[in-house]
């Protein structure tokens, strides 16, 4: 199981950590009461932008020795993340499904597709059924449920 920070620094690597972010585990971090010299630093940053934020963050993450993936690493963790979840059948598995397409918009999944979009990541089956406009609501839910238990068979990493 991921640590808060190991899934923000997946975050981070997919480009979909936001200084809001930060400043929020931060302050989560200090009512805790856990403490680090780098979150005064990130909390007394002026401005207060993303520059000076990440640069920050990233001096944290080293400190408390949680590595930053690659886009790649980052990209497979969530869409591992995403499937479970979907897998699990305590979501909506096309409201879920979206949430992973969105994560991963940074990632350039199509130009590594071979024959189906997706096909690289293990998730083409439900990006088929996701778009697929010949169902009903229903039926692509469940075809996205169905295909990600498949996937997890196939792909999750046994943790």
């Amino acid at each position: 199981m991921r640590t808060e920070e190991e899934f923000l620094a997946i975050k981070y690597a997919a480009g979909i950590l936001h200084t809001k972010d930060i400043l929020e585990h931060v302050n989560s971090q200090l009512d805790k009461g856990t403490w680090s010299d780098v979150f005064l630093e990130i909390l007394d940053c002026d401005p207060n932008g993303w520059v000076g934020i990440s640069a920050l963050f990233e001096k944290y993450l080293n400190e408390i020795g949680v590595l930053i993936p690659t886009l790649e690493e980052a990209v497979s963790e969530l869409v591992e993340h995403h499937v479970l979840l979907i897998a699990s059948g305590t979501v909506t598995p096309c409201v879920q499904f979206k949430k992973l397409l969105e994560e991963i918009d940074n990632y350039d999944y199509y130009s590594k597709t071979q024959d189906y979009v997706g096909d690289e990541l293990g998730i083409h089956q439900m990006y088929g059924w996701y778009y697929d406009d010949c169902c009903t609501v229903d039926q692509i839910n469940q075809g996205i449920l169905t295909e990600s238990k498949v996937w997890v068979s196939k792909y999750a990493r046994k943790r």
